[in-house]
């Protein structure tokens, strides 16, 4: 049984998770879009087109977490002075992160036009 107040997270965590709230939404972008041209002339053949949708949809969770992410350190990052510049490196890595989460996640969003309006074999 844990008792008190949680720890701090330390410097180097809260690091790691802005690279990744940076990272994960265009990683998630490449990922669907290469899944989507690898899997064409399978469901081309078989008629599967359900198979894009739940790799869509991971997509669009990934690049969300990551957005949310940073956007969370954005907020817990603004205030207090700015003269640190490691401070001042979080917030715009973070303000930057939950900018480029929300791109990836509308982009994302677009390649599902395609895999709703056409026939695999378009």
């Amino acid at each position: 049984m844990k008792t008190g107040a949680a720890p701090a997270r330390s410097p180097a965590m809260r690091e790691i998770r802005l690279w990744l709230a940076l990272l994960c939404p265009a990683t998630a972008f490449i990922v669907v879009q290469q899944l989507g041209f690898l899997l064409s002339g399978w469901i081309c053949a078989t008629g599967r087109r359900w198979v894009l949708y739940p790799i869509t949809m991971a997509g669009l969770c990934v690049a969300a977490a990551g957005g949310l992410a940073a956007w969370k350190s954005w907020t817990r990052e603004t205030g207090g002075s700015s003269e640190d510049p490691r401070r001042a490196r979080r917030r715009f890595m973070a303000a930057a992160a939950t900018i480029l989460g929300l791109f990836f996640f509308v982009a994302i969003l677009s390649l599902t036009i395609p895999e709703l309006v056409h026939r695999p074999c378009d």
